[in-house]
């Protein structure tokens, strides 16, 4: 029957292999949660406890966690396939594990864990699982399927369904384990395991490391809570939150505020611009306006000049009337019908000559208004010719641009036939998106050749790696051969050492010295475990000490017996020199106290004999007495029994017959207080009482010794009588002193005898042990092969490295050829070089493209509305020049029409005669007249012409002028339009911000206008406005937009830039609300801000509510606990001091690397925080961010939890320190001492370490184990009993190995015994079961396993012979 729970804790029951090792199906059994495996070298019992602890509890398969000894050559796959001794080239077996305990209705429940291996030959482990279940092997669950074999992973996992689990990671059994049995937590966990590989190390004290206890002591104290930790950690994760909160706004308030500073150039040089518009078109308006009033001021001089002529004409034509009349009347005489026509012809001249005076001046008019319009269609034909220019200009920068950005041919194709406003419109979108996606080319290119660089740089380093694996792999090969030449040197000393060493032994008993040296010299080839020269010599060491120590032993004894029997002799003689007497023997029912202050007296010292009584009755008598238990008996005043624990002798009333009272009487001291309480009456009613004869009376004596005491009876004869009587009593101590002094001087003479065999024995003992110590060392052989076979290691894994190497360097070179492919594709498919320099010009060129575009369209419609301009004048001088045309033929032929009437006139007069001469003699006087008249009339119509001329040309000039002055008063009012959309921006406001500014939502007057335009100019001095600078501040805000855009999309905002009218306009999305530039700065500055009080006040918060409340409180707790459990390990330790006397203590102390400020803050985490003043939290508080804040800078790569875990970690802060009591001091443990007491002194405290963990574990019913590979080697008997006792102190489960223990010792309550036994070409182990149970150790039958079917038998030849 399996064996069944008898705790309330989980405690190992069983073990068991199945296919591993030489062992087909094997079940080891614990007895009190204790199993010891013995046996001799090679018999495999270290084996057993590498495959079941504590690898069952760590899952690893690394030889250095699995092996005792860390061996690394010892692989896993070799317990499976022997090193190729196993038939079959793959094996499938498993290590399992039971556990058990009683639950508290007394039902039993059990935990099996375990571990499947698979092993190929020539592929090592190709599978391992694990698994943990409730069912019992051999009882539930079977692991031999019916077919013979170990379970596949799929039948166990269908095996165990619905009671279990089974594990591909080691990670995920291992939680699982601790989940089940301890509850320690990962990294607990992983403590405890690290600490059992530890203890289970062999001959532990070999290289005593007093870090690595005070390391595993410090491991052994619980941890702050991981719940703790996380809330904190979750606390701290908050704070880092904030702080990329704070940082993000830090580094978007720069890039906002970097961005400012250069779109608030931007904007002061836009605005010196913008503002130069209204500016400029206002000094025209002005200057137009000036010359206009001067005009009109000619105007009206001329006009005044008309006004006098013209009244100056009426004058004359008054008199003109009265000539007229005068010529009227010279007229009607006969001689004036000549004259008449003379006239009419005359007057028909002037008319048709004033005719053509006024068509002349028609034409004139309208001459003047082609000019006028003429002036206007050079002016629109001079705009139409720059807007051209302008655009041919922004084209061909465009063009260029869109070549440098690698678009010219889209570009070309967008812009080729682009007329109407439509079709403008579209390609200005078409172009923006094509820009856009020449940017994003760009970019994606430069991340496509960023990786080309990455996986070059990657290749690079693979490569450098194999260079430099590859030198090393020359080293290694060297240092192998200087490995080489060292290991033979050494083994060669070695050689002569031991030939020098064994030809002067003296004490040491070498049976074949030729053996041990070739024992010696074929070990040193490999090195490969004990020494067997060594195990020799040790084995004939330890056999010469067991002779010696044997007759030491027996000296020893003999002369401690000696000198305590010369001791007594000496203190009975001086008692009874003192005039002592010899009491009869004090029985074990009585204690030696017991009588003193009580009254009365024995019955021997208040009698004496009565007269002369023979000495042989004397001493048959007193014999009689003493043997029936009445010489002693107490006699009490009152006869009553008053006492407890004595005995008493009762006067029950005289007998018939002869009684004692005719040989003896009564003699009482009366100087002896007690005995003074009695009365001579009482003493002889007690002799009374005793018959002197046989059969008088209950109780009877006899003179020759023979006694009856109711119904006892029997015989005893002295020599003489010794205690009745006083001269009795002198005479024995006479006799006494004079034997005793006699045998005092014998044991004296046998004292010195034996002290100086003792002495003997100890020279002896003593050059034995310097001839084993003298004993040559094979260190420097061991560190040969140490370092060969780490030369060869070293070679293996630079080999391997080099392999990795090798092909990491392929796979960086695949990678390379990858991301070559995949740029080379892109820049091919989206047309872009693939060189960084051609790229970043081509970045350049998109960059450019924009701003080309962003004055490309402009001019588009610039143009279009100039050449509008100059079809509407051209119209108009085209329809100014018809009437012209009509108005120069018109005056032509007026001209003309009245040169003919001229000539007529002149014609007649001449014709007239002589008849006229006398009236044109008065008509002379007339026309003299009329010629004054005329003249004056002349005089004036010249003043008049020239008034009409002045004025004429003052009209024309003012016409033009008027035209002109509308023209400019457009331009002005467009200028002031344009610069009122431009405050509108806000751009003039980012670059004067203090400027008043009308609102840019109502129309502008002129002059505040201009008047604004001013002083944004005069402010703006100092500005350099020109057309280097404008574009170079266009590129920089357009490098530093993409800066701010990228860190503001990271938040969620956004900040777009468009271009209308030429202006950069930034519009920022923040926090979904449209704001400036500035209004964003400012934002993220009083976010920031804000951030930043939050941030201090969740720091207080943290500080106060987790820091100091419950991290503080929390480690005073621990800080408290641990220091009780120290005193509990130091009480523990105090009560089991070794054989020698030697004990120990653990000191816990603050580190010598402790943190600053611990000392100071440490007495306060060792009081109540309730207690702490406001200084004192603060101390705490400071120290305990200082730890975390150095820790987390140290490893920033970590993340909270394991900063804090390790900041907070107050094991770390301190150290233990093993001491020892030696010559009544207290030293260190790790100085110069026995190999017992170091092997005491490294287990116990790991002991006390294992019994920490397990004490802290959060299931109170974990299992409590250890395990030992060859326990306490070199320890006395006494000291390893004690050492077991220990382990049972403890309350530890422990699995050991060892060659010669037994561990049967009362301190051990009870243990399992697993003899292990082989015998060469037998491939199988013989399994011998004992047990041990405090008392006595009896052999027990060995179970057999349970199978699902009967197993075949196993050949005589061993498991594998077929």
């Amino acid at each position: 029957m399996p064996t069944a729970p008898t705790s309330e804790r989980w405690k190992p029951l069983r073990a068991g292999l199945v296919d591993m090792f030489y062992y087909d199906v094997e079940e080891f059994h614990f007895h009190q949660g204790r199993l010891l495996l013995r046996g001799n070298n090679g018999t495999g019992k270290s084996k057993v406890l590498a495959l079941t602890l504590p690898f069952l509890l760590d899952g690893e398969l690394s030889p250095h966690r699995v092996e005792p000894d860390g061996d690394h050559r010892k692989r896993m796959e070799w317990n499976l396939l022997l090193d190729g001794k196993h038939p079959h080239p793959e094996r499938l077996g498993y290590t399992w594990l039971e556990f058990g305990r009683l639950n508290a209705d007394g039902s039993p429940e059990f935990r099996t864990i375990g571990c499947g291996l698979k092993a190929v030959k020539d592929r090592g482990i190709a599978r391992s699982w694990f698994f943990v279940t409730q069912q019992r092997v051999g009882v539930d669950l079977h692991l031999i399927s019916p077919s013979g074999t170990a379970l596949t992973r799929d039948k166990l996992r269908d095996a165990v369904e619905g009671a279990g689990l089974v594990f591909d990671r080691a990670a995920d059994y291992r939680r699982a384990v601790d989940d089940a049995l301890f509850g320690l937590g990962e990294y607990r966990y992983a403590a405890l395991v690290n600490l059992l590989i530890q203890l289970r190390q062999p001959q532990l004290s070999k290289k005593p490391d007093e870090k690595r206890l005070s390391r595993a002591l410090t491991e052994a104290l619980p941890p702050l809570s991981p719940a703790l930790i996380a809330t904190v950690a979750d606390a701290f994760r908050g704070l880092d939150e904030e702080r990329d909160a704070l940082r993000t706004l830090t580094e978007a308030r720069q890039a906002a505020d970097d961005f400012l500073t250069h779109y608030r150039r931007y904007a002061a040089i836009a605005a010196k611009r913008k503002a130069a518009a209204p500016r400029q078109t206002h000094s025209r308006y002005e200057h137009l306006s000036r010359d206009l009033i001067d005009a009109d001021t000619r105007h009206t001089r001329a006009d005044a000049d008309l006004v006098t002529a013209r009244a100056t004409l009426d004058d004359l034509a008054a008199q003109q009337v009265r000539l007229d009349a005068r010529a009227e009347a010279l007229r009607q005489s006969p001689e004036m019908r000549d004259a008449e026509r003379l006239r009419q012809t005359g007057a028909e001249a002037s008319r048709l000559a004033a005719h053509a005076l006024r068509s002349e001046q028609e034409r004139d008019r309208l001459a003047i208004d082609v000019g006028r319009v003429r002036i206007r269609a050079t002016a629109a034909d001079g705009k139409a010719e720059a807007a051209a220019r302008e655009l041919l200009a922004a084209g061909d920068l465009a063009v260029a641009a869109s070549r440098a950005a690698r678009c010219e041919t889209a570009h070309l194709a967008l812009v080729d036939g682009v007329t109407d406003p439509g079709q403008v419109r579209a390609a200005k979108r078409e172009s923006e998106a094509l820009a856009v996606r020449r940017e994003q080319a760009v970019t994606g290119l430069e991340r496509l050749l960023k990786q080309v660089a990455e996986a070059r740089g990657r290749l690079a380093g693979a490569q450098a790696d194999v260079d430099r694996l590859s030198a090393e792999l020359q080293a290694a090969a060297e240092r192998i051969g200087a490995a080489e030449e060292a290991t033979d040197a050494a083994r060669d000393e070695l050689s002569r050492a031991y030939g020098r060493y064994l030809a002067e032994l003296t004490e040491l008993r070498i049976e074949d010295p030729d053996a041990v040296l070739a024992a010696m010299d074929s070990w040193a080839v490999t090195a490969n475990g004990p020494n067997p020269a060594t195990v020799l010599v040790d084995d004939a060491a330890r056999a010469a000490p067991i002779l010696l120590g044997g007759q030491g032993a027996e000296l020893n004894g003999a002369l401690r017996a000696a000198r305590a029997t010369a001791a007594e002799l000496g203190a009975e003689i001086a008692k009874l020199e003192a005039g002592g007497h010899d009491t009869p023997p004090i029985p074990h029912t009585r204690g030696p106290q017991a009588r003193l202050g009580r009254p009365g007296a024995p019955l021997w010292k208040v009698i004496d004999f009565a007269g002369a009584v023979p000495a042989d009755h004397r001493a048959g008598l007193e014999g009689a007495l003493e043997a029936a238990g009445i010489l002693d008996a107490w006699v009490t005043p009152d006869g009553n029994l008053l006492v407890e624990n004595d005995t008493v002798v009762l006067p029950v009333g005289p007998v018939a017959g002869p009684t004692c009272a005719g040989l003896l009487r009564p003699v009482i001291d009366r100087a002896d207080p007690q005995a003074a309480a009695l009365s001579d009456d009482v003493v002889e009613r007690v002799l009374a009482a005793i018959g002197l004869g046989a059969g008088h009376g209950p109780a009877w004596v006899t003179v020759d010794g023979r006694w009856a005491n109711g119904v006892l009876t029997g015989s005893y004869r002295k020599t003489s009588a010794d205690y009745i009587g006083e001269g009795a009593r002198e005479a024995a101590r006479r006799a006494k002193l004079i034997g005793l002094r006699a045998e005092l001087a014998r044991k004296e003479r046998q004292i010195d005898d034996l002290a100086s065999q003792v002495r003997a024995l100890t020279v002896r003992q003593d050059a034995l042990a310097a001839e084993h110590r003298a004993l040559p060392s094979d260190a420097p052989v061991r560190e040969a092969h140490v370092r060969l076979a780490a030369e060869h290691g070293r070679r293996r894994e630079l080999v391997a490295q080099h392999t990795r190497a090798a092909t990491i360097a392929l796979e960086r070179q695949h990678d390379l050829t990858e991301a070559r492919t995949r740029t080379d594709e892109f820049a091919g498919d989206v047309g872009l070089p693939t060189d960084a320099e051609s790229l970043a010009d081509v970045k350049a060129g998109v960059g450019e493209y924009r701003l080309s575009l962003a004055r490309l369209w402009p001019a588009f419609h610039a143009l279009r509305e100039a050449r509008e301009t100059v079809a509407d004048t051209r119209t108009q001088l085209a329809e100014a020049q018809q009437r012209l045309d009509a108005a120069i033929e018109l005056s032509l032929g007026a001209r003309a029409e009245a040169d003919g009437a001229a000539e007529i006139h002149r014609v007649l007069t001449e014709t007239a005669g002589a008849a006229v001469s006398a009236l044109n003699q008065q008509f002379d006087e007339v026309r003299k007249a009329q010629q004054t008249r005329a003249q004056a009339e002349r005089e004036v119509r010249g003043q008049e012409r020239k008034a009409l001329e002045e004025r004429g040309k003052a009209e024309g000039q003012r016409n033009n002028l008027r035209v002109q002055l509308e023209e400019a008063a457009i331009a002005r009012e467009t200028a002031i339009r344009e610069f009122r959309a431009f405050t509108a921006t806000g751009l003039l406001k980012l670059a004067l911000p203090d400027q008043e500014i009308p609102d840019p939502a109502t129309e502008w007057a002129a002059k505040p206008a201009v008047l604004l335009a001013r002083e944004v100019n005069a402010r703006l001095e100092s500005i350099d406005d020109g057309d280097p600078l404008w574009e170079r501040i266009q590129r920089k805000v357009a490098e530093e937009h993409k800066l701010l855009s990228d860190v503001m999309a990271r938040q969620g905002n956004s900040v777009g830039l468009s271009v209308p009218n030429g202006v950069m306009i930034v519009d920022v999305v923040f926090h979904g609300r449209r704001q400036d530039v500035a209004g964003l700065a400012g934002g993220l500055a009083r976010e920031s801000a804000d951030r930043a009080e939050l941030l201090s006040a969740k720091e207080r918060e943290i500080l106060e509510n987790h820091l100091l409340n419950e991290v503080a409180g929390t480690l005073q707790e621990l800080i408290t606990d641990a220091e009780s459990e120290v005193r509990e390990m130091n009480a523990e330790l105090e009560s089991r001091p070794t054989s020698t006397g030697m004990r120990l203590r653990l000191i816990w102390k603050p580190a010598k690397d402790a943190p600053d400020g611990l000392v100071r803050v440490r007495d306060k985490l060792r009081q109540q925080v309730d207690a702490w003043a406001v200084a004192d939290r603060a101390s705490v508080g400071a120290f305990l961010q200082q730890q975390i804040a150095r820790q987390h800078s140290d490893n920033p790569a970590a993340g909270w939890t394991e900063a804090l875990t390790k900041a907070l970690d107050y094991r770390g802060w301190h150290e233990f320190a093993i001491q020892r009591l030696q010559d009544g001091q207290w030293r260190s443990a790790s100085g110069p001492a026995s190999g017992g007491e170091r092997v005491l002194a490294a287990s116990i405290p790991l002991f006390a370490a294992a019994s920490a963990h397990y004490k802290s574990a959060g299931n109170p019913y974990a299992p409590r184990l250890v395990a030992l590979d060859e326990a306490f080697a070199g320890v006395d008997d006494d000291s390893r009993a004690k050492c077991l006792g220990l382990l049972a102190t403890f309350d530890m489960d422990v699995v050991m190995t060892s060659e010669r223990e037994w561990g049967c010792y009362p301190q051990v309550p009870g243990l399992a015994i697993c003899q292990l036994s082989r015998r060469d070409g037998i491939d199988a182990v013989l399994v011998t079961t004992w047990r041990w149970d405090g008392q006595e150790r009896r052999r027990t039958e060995q179970s057999v396993p349970s199978l699902p079917i009967e197993r075949s038998a196993i050949p005589q030849g061993g498991l594998f012979d077929e």
